[in-house]
């Protein structure tokens, strides 16, 4: 947060999404279920979005480049909300054992006849699964449009970066589906790593 603050002179956007991270502290602070996916998306407002505002905004605000940021804007929104969900799904047993946190809506536990005890499990079952499999698509429909949007970054190096977090996002969306996060934490591998470093260099 210091880092963040010596910013604030120079950019004065930076106080405001200062605040956004401090209303997401505040809701992990006291809130620890949420009821529906507006819910869920309403925080990532404040706890993700934020951090990929600041990048965008910094980086055109030295560039002086405005053209087509609110496009650019949108689709880092979507990412970093898309990213804060699945490290939600990748957390879920330990968020929930640690800390007494659900980030999984109640309206998808009630929908597929589950409760958060099944977070408490050595494996999933096949309700968890659809569960899952509903809200990584949910997931999957963030991402679907944005690649267009983010090629309209002019700086190259940040273009390619996004490009290469969007295929990271992807991916993780993959191996969540085919993957049971209660029986182990799904993360990238190497070779995961490298393809999707490989795909956002190359994509126009």
């Amino acid at each position: 947060m210091n880092n963040l603050i010596s910013y604030f002179d120079e950019y004065k956007f930076s106080k405001k999404y200062s605040r956004d991270l401090l209303v997401a502290f505040k809701l992990d602070a006291t809130k620890k279920r949420y009821k529906d996916w507006s819910e869920l998306l309403h925080y990532c407002k404040f706890s993700a979005n934020p951090v990929g505002r600041f990048v965008i905004n910094t980086t055109y605000s030295q560039k002086r480049k405005k053209i087509n940021e609110s496009k650019i804007l949108h689709a880092s929104d979507m990412l970093c909300t898309a990213l804060q969900i699945i490290n939600h799904i990748q957390d879920c047993k330990d968020d929930f054992r640690n800390l007494d946190r659900v980030y999984i809506p109640e309206i998808f536990l009630k929908k597929h006849q589950l409760n958060v005890n099944i977070l408490t499990k050595k494996s999933s079952c096949q309700n968890f699964d659809k569960m899952k499999i509903e809200i990584l698509s949910k997931i999957e429909n963030l991402l679907a449009d944005i690649k267009e949007n983010l090629q309209l970054i002019d700086i190259w190096k940040l273009k390619k970066e996004t490009l290469i977090i969007l295929n990271i996002a992807k991916r993780l969306c993959f191996l969540l589906k085919v993957n049971d996060p209660l029986k182990k934490k799904i993360k990238l591998s190497s070779i995961d790593l490298i393809f999707c470093f490989i795909k956002g260099i190359i994509w126009d």
